[in-house]
């Protein structure tokens, strides 16, 4: 086996390790003779649509494939995003906020792949930022989609291409393999952490 795929296989297996262990803790941590509360239900929910997510993600990058991604109404792509957020806002207990700061009559966005870029951006970036709530700005250009991470000042280790050696989970990974296909740029500024991405 040649080592990216080792590493990929590695990857896979410790985020899949990190999944059963978040099932077996909301069981064991619950009473047996009762149903599971709401909130360990919303969990459990979280967990297993995390290990899905993923999952997906090690098949694509095992394949070498992307999902096929089609251009969406800005609306409508923001609340599948926001739906998208929500496992992670119950995994690490923080609200997410969507705000777009655009001319409407360019409100167009690439669909799956570009959402997908961006949940595995944000949990990147999530242990960076201590706030309750994480704020993700959408703006759009004639030339360009941009995003930005107000309240994130750096860029995460893992989204660095140059350190090659560090371990990823797959999260990184794929952010890293979307970035490059969709020709993302990243950066830290004065308006937080930005992702230029060229429009086509």
């Amino acid at each position: 086996m040649d080592s990216t795929s080792e590493a990929l296989l590695r990857s896979s297996l410790h985020d899949l390790a990190n999944v059963l262990s978040g099932i077996r803790g909301i069981l064991e941590l619950s009473n047996p003779e009762q149903p599971l509360t709401p909130r360990d239900r919303l969990r459990l929910d979280a967990v297993i649509s995390d290990g899905v997510v993923a999952l997906e993600r090690s098949r694509h990058l095992g394949m070498g494939t992307l999902p096929e991604s089609m251009v969406e109404s800005g609306m409508d792509w923001r609340h599948q995003l926001l739906e998208q957020l929500q496992p992670m806002g119950v995994l690490f207990r923080r609200n997410f906020q969507i705000r777009f700061a655009g001319e409407p009559a360019e409100d167009r966005w690439p669909g799956e792949l570009l959402r997908g870029y961006t949940t595995a951006l944000t949990r990147q970036i999530l242990p960076y930022v201590q706030a309750e709530s994480l704020e993700i700005v959408t703006q759009i250009h004639p030339k360009e989609w941009c995003l930005i991470w107000p309240q994130a000042t750096v860029i995460p280790e893992s989204l660095k291409p140059e350190l090659a050696a560090r371990p990823r989970d797959i999260s990184a990974r794929w952010a890293l393999r979307v970035g490059e296909s969709l020709g993302a740029v990243i950066r830290v500024n004065a308006d937080g952490l930005t992702v230029r991405v060229p429009r086509f």
